[in-house]
């Protein structure tokens, strides 16, 4: 009985830890908001419907920025814990504007976006020596509309970059809800136009793998329990 009770918590314990591993690099959306300032502002081809050289400034845009640790490779090695997009999809950039969405994914192609791939992720964190910096940009295959995200935390905001991509994409659940932020915006840019907005609220959920591996804690505590009665 006692050896079928083992067998029983030993088979509990695998089935809660063998989604961890795979389960780490699972993309995060960070949700945002943002309002338009009173420069780079106008709508100069009516892509927003609001007529052509339409004033767009004090209008509140909500939007989301999705990144794939997955086919994410470091940019820099050491020292700025800087990532780069290499990998077509890594990155996704969204937001809604008087009932018009734009979004823009990484294409992994070399030069759209910075130079770099069609899409940039950076983290930057201040146990690094760098600010606790979030920027992350996407651009269409031909690099004509460009979107990106920028965020600067203060100090007492805790996260780390310094380790790998998936730490530094994970790292982020500690954002959550606009906690410590400073400044930070939106900018959307097409061959005639360019949009920039100040970011009001972000949040950044828990990533999936963080919280499966919370429940293979408990699981674990739970299987401790019953193998101490």
């Amino acid at each position: 009985m006692f050896l079928a009770k083992i067998r029983f918590v030993v088979l509990l314990a695998a089935i809660a830890l063998l989604p961890c591993a795979g389960s780490r690099a699972d993309p995060i959306s960070v949700q945002f908001t943002a309002r338009i300032g009173t420069s780079n502002n106008i709508d100069a081809a009516d892509i927003f419907h609001e007529g052509y050289g339409a004033n767009l400034a004090g209008q509140v845009i909500a939007g989301s920025v999705t990144i794939d640790p997955l086919p994410l490779a470091a940019l820099c090695a050491s020292g700025g814990a800087c990532f780069g997009d290499f990998g077509a999809g890594a990155i996704s950039v969204s937001f809604t504007l008087n009932g018009v969405t734009s979004t823009v994914v990484s294409t992994g192609t070399l030069g759209y976006f910075g130079g770099r791939s069609g899409g940039a992720l950076s983290l930057n964190s201040m146990s690094n020596g760098g600010d606790n910096y979030l920027a992350a940009g996407a651009t269409t295959p031909d690099g004509m509309v460009q979107e990106s995200l920028g965020v600067l935390f203060n100090n007492a905001t805790p996260f780390d970059a310094a380790s790998s991509a998936v730490a530094a994409v994970a790292s982020l659940a500690t954002i959550g809800g606009g906690a410590g932020l400073v400044a930070g915006g939106i900018t959307y840019m097409n061959s005639v136009e360019h949009l920039d907005a100040t970011i009001l609220a972000i949040e950044a959920p828990e990533p999936i793998g963080i919280a499966v591996f919370g429940m293979a804690l408990m699981m674990l505590a739970v299987i401790r329990r019953t193998l101490t009665h």
